[in-house]
């Protein structure tokens, strides 16, 4: 569970700050760089394809019926066993098509910044978000890691995770591959020898993805609430 040496982060999430890759092509940013001096990738270009409001962010989104009924139960499953071992995290997987202008890695860390995710035990701060990304489409993966958790799960870890279910993404066995990515992260979150963090409601701000099966938020604030899903 995660320790307390996981800071709680005051600033902009959408803000580029030290020590952060860039989500396009993993080249390492400067502190304070507005964009990727390699590939020039910046908060805009996403925001200027995918808009810049909140979205409804469900554990799933599969808007192309990638899974199964039973499997998205069974995977229900697995992210409450998740959320209990690490009650401040909330993972999230999106199935479909990503936009031929964007990358898997592009579209995880759009949801991760600009997702609203609430669940029946409390709502949660974006910081601590997981967003795997599978472009059934192009048969590509990206898994996509808030702020607070990138020093104890490297780029270099997400990529070993994706690997290990390259297989499963390649047979389109895609109920298996999240239920393995998801196991294979709480190992590498439990090994850093980690403890939970005391609950801290999120912030949040109010394009029409409707063709992608994510919904805008056009609240100030997302409410808080217990006992249902959003």
């Amino acid at each position: 569970m995660l320790g307390t040496d996981l800071m709680l982060l005051e600033v902009d999430i959408l803000v580029i700050i030290e020590n952060m890759i860039c989500p396009h092509c993993s080249a390492a940013l400067a502190s304070g760089t507005g964009k990727c001096g390699y590939c020039e990738f910046s908060v805009a270009t996403v925001r200027g394809l995918l808009g810049s409001e909140w979205v409804r962010l469900e554990r799933i989104t599969d808007n192309h019926n990638c899974l199964s009924l039973k499997e998205q139960r069974h995977l229900e499953v697995i992210f409450d066993a998740f959320e209990r071992m690490f009650p401040q995290c909330f993972f999230v997987v999106f199935l479909g098509a990503v936009p031929l202008a964007l990358t898997s890695r592009d579209l995880g860390f759009w949801l991760v910044n600009h997702g609203a995710f609430h669940t029946h035990q409390i709502s949660k701060r974006n910081d601590f978000g997981v967003a795997l990304v599978i472009d059934c489409l192009h048969q590509n993966a990206a898994l996509t890691l808030g702020y607070a958790l990138e020093a104890h799960v490297r780029d270099a870890d997400a990529r070993h995770i994706l690997n290990q279910v390259s297989s499963l993404l390649d047979r389109r066995r895609y109920g298996q591959a999240v239920e393995r990515v998801v196991k294979l992260l709480g190992k590498k979150l439990a090994q850093a020898g980690t403890r939970s963090l005391p609950e801290v409601p999120a912030k949040m701000a109010g394009s029409d993805l409707g063709s992608m099966g994510l919904q805008t938020l056009r609240a100030a604030h997302r409410p808080a609430q217990t006992g249902s899903n959003v």
